[in-house]
């Protein structure tokens, strides 16, 4: 089994910045989608909603198809054939590109993005990781990392391991569960003097951010680098940003992560070492923020 092959880097000058025109229909109607589900009140992220949506639905489905299994190495099954065009964000330009394409770069990306704020460890840790795609992604371009997974979702779990064992993987990835929400779980202690990151995790609990904040502090991590989508960072001023602001209060997702760490730096509790907005995005409506962070 092809475990090591490296997913092929496109060039980023390959990826054409989208027209003005292109960009204003798609911020409309994206707008007018968001707006739609912001009238109905449709949407409202409990527990109960997250895990019908992930572990009763994605998770449940990639674990019955276990597609990795006609996958011949992990590159082909991170990124299948896929020439469905959109416009994403790439390099901080907004180009529509081909999801496939996009998705080779994202790997490439993050993995240099975590590498920037890491600290020089070989060993990193995610929280809300799913089955995780983005450590089967890392290990891309750092093989000789070592990566843990952690997810509340039992099928996601499941099918990682499921994945990592495939691809003979299973002595640099590991999955186990873990409820952020639980400052008992004995999980967190896994975390401790770790380098820790999540990447669209934190957005899933609008109602525990600060719960959650308060229980990773207290599992004395060494850094945490938190990727998230929030309202708290964007300028309003912008469309692009307008599109997002309506996105993420129409889906529930959290607003209050980023506001609470400027807190507790102000506190004495946590030492922001980074502040940046992500270079790159699947949709023009979701974009990270990262904070890099130390408990004090």
């Amino acid at each position: 089994m092809n475990t090591h092959a490296t997913i092929r880097n496109t060039p980023i000058e390959d990826f054409a910045p989208a027209s003005l025109s292109d960009r204003a229909a798609a911020y409309a109607l994206d707008a007018a989608r968001s707006i739609g589900r912001l009238a109905m009140r449709r949407v409202k992220r409990t527990v109960d909603v997250v895990n019908s949506e992930y572990n009763l639905t994605h998770w449940q489905r990639m674990l019955s198809a276990k597609t990795w299994t006609t996958a011949a190495s992990v590159s082909d099954f991170l990124v299948p054939k896929n020439p469905e065009l959109a416009l994403r964000k790439v390099d901080n330009r907004i180009c529509r590109i081909p999801a496939d394409d996009y998705y080779r770069y994202r790997a490439r990306a993050l993995g240099e993005l975590l590498t920037r704020h890491a600290g020089g460890t070989t060993e990193i840790v995610e929280l809300g990781a799913g089955y995780g795609y983005n450590l089967l992604a890392l290990h891309l371009h750092h093989p000789d990392w070592r990566l843990h997974g952690f997810d509340i979702a039992p099928n996601g779990v499941a099918a990682g391991r499921e994945i990592a064992a495939h691809y003979g993987l299973s002595d640099r990835i590991s999955l186990d569960r873990i409820d952020l929400t639980d400052g008992s779980d004995p999980s967190y202690s896994a975390i401790r003097d770790q380098v820790v990151f999540t990447y669209f995790c934190i957005e899933q609990i609008p109602y525990d951010v600060r719960k959650v904040v308060d229980n990773i502090i207290a599992a004395k991590p060494k850094r945490v680098i938190n990727i998230e989508p929030t309202t708290e960072l964007l300028n309003l001023a912008s469309p692009r940003d307008i599109v997002s602001f309506l996105y993420i209060r129409s889906v529930d997702y959290q607003t209050q992560l980023f506001s609470t760490l400027d807190e507790y730096e102000r506190q004495g509790r946590v030492r922001i070492l980074a502040r940046e907005r992500m270079p790159f995005a699947p949709t023009i409506h979701n974009d990270g923020f990262l904070y890099c962070w130390e408990p004090t």
